[in-house]
């Protein structure tokens, strides 16, 4: 009797990470902006791809309009789907770690241009205006990436 064939197959995963930090400013006349609209980050690059942030002060959809929503899109054509560990958070943040808001992790797989993913419930707008996220009307979403390949 033959013995046994064995092979071993070795995978070695990358990651890029980076992110992007998006200043509103003037948060006293974005909250009055319609629901579903949203402010837009300038394009950034991570893992070598162009992303783009979203913040709607007054929420992504009627249901949640008592909600900041926050989210993310891929800005260009892919041939596969771009794995994606999100999350985002207060810059503040990342010092103090805000166990009440702290950031909100995912990992989706992005298929292409345009698709956004994010939370729409971020933070309720009234527990948002009494937080200390809010100084001198304005604020600073912070959105780490880590690109699995």
């Amino acid at each position: 009797m033959p013995s046994p064939t064995w092979a071993l197959t070795a995978a070695i995963t990358g990651e890029h990470r980076g992110g992007h930090l998006f200043n509103i400013v003037g948060y006293s006349r974005a909250k009055d902006i319609p629901t579903g609209s949203a402010l837009s980050s300038v394009p950034f690059m991570v893992g070598g791809y162009r992303w783009v942030m979203f913040v709607c002060p007054s929420g992504q959809t009627p249901e949640v309009a008592d909600f900041i929503s926050v989210s993310f899109a891929l800005m260009q054509d892919v041939a596969h789907p771009v794995k994606v560990c999100a999350e985002f958070s207060f810059i503040d943040q990342v010092v103090t770690q805000d166990p009440r808001h702290v950031g909100t992790r995912h990992i989706v797989d992005i298929p292409g241009r345009s698709t956004c993913m994010g939370v729409s419930r971020f933070i309720a707008r009234e527990d948002f205006e009494k937080s200390e996220h809010l100084k001198f009307d304005s604020f600073t979403i912070r959105l780490d990436l880590i690109i699995i390949e």
